[in-house]
C-alpha cells in the first residue's frame, strides 16, 4: 500500500493577490493582473503544490452589471490557467462558482448572482454557457483609462454572463456535503 501524503494532490483555495497577478502576467492573460482598487479575492488551483489555475473575484466596476446592483453580485474578473494546463480552466471556473460566493459573502456582502464579461472578439463565452451561465447583455467595451483597466480598441464588444445563485432570504445557500464514512471511502475500518 502506498503511503499517503499529508498534502492534497489537488487543492483550490484563496491565494495572495500578488501571486495571482504574477501568474496572470506570466501566463499571458490579455488583461494581465487585476489592479482594481476595491474588493478582491484571488483563488488558485494547485496540482502537487504547483499553481495551475487562477480565478479572481472582484467588485464590479460599474454600479450595475447584467441587471444586478453592485452589492448583489461578485464578478469573476480574471480566469486563467498555466499554458501547459489550459484544460483545467473549466475546472477552475466550476470550483470558483461553488466556493467563491460564500467567501465573498463572509468578507464583503452576500451575493445573488455571479457575473463575468467576455470580450466578444476573443471568445464567444462558451466556457460560461457550458457551465450553466446565461448571457444577459452585450455592451461596448470601455475605453479603459482607469488605473485598473487597459485600453480597448474602438468598437470592441463584450458579453455579460450571469449565474443566478440558489438564494434563501437574499443569501446564497452554501451546500456542504456530509463527510463519507470510512466504509464509503474504501477504508477497512
Amino acid at each position: 500500500m502506498r503511503e499517503r501524503s499529508l498534502f492534497p494532490v489537488v487543492a483550490f483555495d484563496l491565494i495572495d493577490d500578488r501571486s495571482a497577478d504574477r501568474a496572470l502576467e506570466q501566463w499571458g492573460h490579455w488583461l494581465g493582473g487585476c489592479n482594481r482598487p476595491f474588493g478582491r479575492q484571488s483563488w488558485g488551483l494547485t496540482v502537487h503544490g504547483v499553481l495551475a489555475g487562477v480565478a479572481v473575484s472582484a467588485s464590479t466596476v460599474n454600479a450595475t452589471c447584467g441587471g444586478y446592483g453592485r452589492r448583489e453580485v461578485v464578478e469573476l474578473a480574471r480566469l486563467c490557467a498555466h499554458p501547459s494546463h489550459r484544460d483545467v480552466t473549466r475546472v477552475v471556473l466550476r470550483l470558483w462558482r461553488k466556493v467563491a460566493p460564500a467567501a465573498w459573502g463572509a468578507e464583503y456582502w452576500l451575493v445573488r448572482a455571479l457575473v463575468s464579461y467576455a470580450n466578444a472578439v476573443r471568445h464567444r463565452g462558451d466556457i460560461y454557457r457550458f457551465d450553466g451561465w446565461k448571457k444577459v447583455a452585450e455592451v461596448a467595451c470601455s475605453g479603459g483609462g482607469g488605473t485598473w483597466s487597459r485600453p480597448r480598441r474602438p468598437g470592441e464588444r463584450k458579453t455579460v454572463w450571469a449565474f443566478e445563485l440558489d438564494c434563501s432570504k437574499g443569501a446564497a445557500k452554501v451546500l456542504v456535503p456530509e463527510p463519507l464514512s470510512g466504509e464509503e471511502m474504501g477504508d477497512d475500518a
